[in-house]
């Protein structure tokens, strides 16, 4: 039997984030999954990034940068990040989801 897996997905300063004038947009908000699932998250950017991350926060726990990715695709584990530049969009790919992946997911830019 499958035990649910519980993974809140958002920015930490909400669903719209304006950071130097930048907006970035992240979806899904949130997400509940099954363990073993895959799962994928977009971040949209109104200007080009130069400097795209994706980070993770366990609850309660510290901060962690998963990915700085400004363009192109970069792969840990079971987490592959893509990021292209020239449609200012970014995604997080999660295959077969653990309850260890439970957390906060968010990107950011500069």
């Amino acid at each position: 039997m499958k035990r649910l897996l519980h993974s809140l997905l958002g920015l930490l300063c909400t669903q719209v984030c304006w950071v130097k004038g930048q907006q970035v947009q992240q979806s899904p908000v949130s997400l509940v999954m099954q363990e073993g699932e895959n799962a994928e998250l977009q971040c949209n950017f109104s200007t080009s990034a130069t400097q795209l991350q994706w980070f993770y926060q366990r609850p309660l726990g510290s901060l962690v940068s998963l990915f700085y990715n400004p363009s192109g695709t970069k792969k840990s584990g079971r987490l592959t990040s893509t990021t292209v530049t020239t449609e200012r969009r970014s995604s997080l790919h999660i295959s077969s989801s653990q309850t260890t992946d439970s957390g906060t997911y968010f990107c950011a830019m500069d």
